[in-house]
């Protein structure tokens, strides 16, 4: 009996641990701060939720993207939601990358997922966006080559609805922040920089 009250206090008190909600378009100094809970409280990400494919002649790539709310950041002392996912990439009938098994059995750490993060972007951050609503959001996240860690790679998404046909553009780029490469190993990852359409599958 003693040990379900125990339990039952720590639950309690993990419960109240983030009282207050911060919406993740908020870039005031609030967002993602001490007993915070950063929530995608306007659902921007749930229109990219699912499995997403690009294909032009012999190369293909896959996205799975999954939303996660509620996940705690121990070091910062915060919770967040976050749109996390895995992907396949294909090149002349060989399989260059695939961590889609990662989204079956997910790693420990939410941040361990090859593609995550939660950074709501405006049109005018790069890369700009200029056939964007003004009030578009796109979305910034963290994409890594398991095979090539020491690379700081991101990925831009944008969502579009054309005559009923879901689709993501995809633009993904080197950014700052890369680790010292060992010497003579690759400065790209493994798909492509570049941008692509993918296509929501049923």
């Amino acid at each position: 009996m003693k040990s379900i009250l125990i339990i039952l206090l720590v639950s309690f008190l993990l419960s109240c641990k983030a009282q207050v909600i911060v919406p993740l378009a908020d870039d005031s100094d609030l967002a993602f701060t001490n007993g915070t809970y950063n929530k995608d409280v306007d659902n921007d990400f749930d229109k990219y939720v699912g499995t997403w494919k690009f294909q032009q002649g012999n190369m293909s790539l896959t996205f799975v993207l999954k939303k996660i709310t509620f996940t705690y950041y121990q070091k910062m002392n915060y919770y967040e939601d976050l749109l996390i996912g895995e992907y396949k990439f294909i090149e002349n009938g060989i399989e260059k990358v695939n961590t889609l098994n990662q989204i079956i059995n997910p790693p420990a750490k939410t941040g361990d997922h090859n593609v995550w993060g939660n950074l709501l972007w405006t049109n005018n951050l790069y890369p700009k966006c200029n056939d964007c609503l003004e009030n578009e959001r796109r979305v910034k996240l963290s994409i890594t080559d398991p095979l090539r860690k020491y690379l700081e790679n991101a990925v831009i998404l944008r969502y579009k609805n054309e005559n009923g046909t879901e689709k993501i553009i995809a633009k993904i780029y080197k950014s700052d922040g890369s680790f010292m490469q060992p010497d003579d190993s690759p400065d790209e990852m493994r798909v492509p920089y570049g941008e692509y359409v993918l296509i929501k599958q049923p």
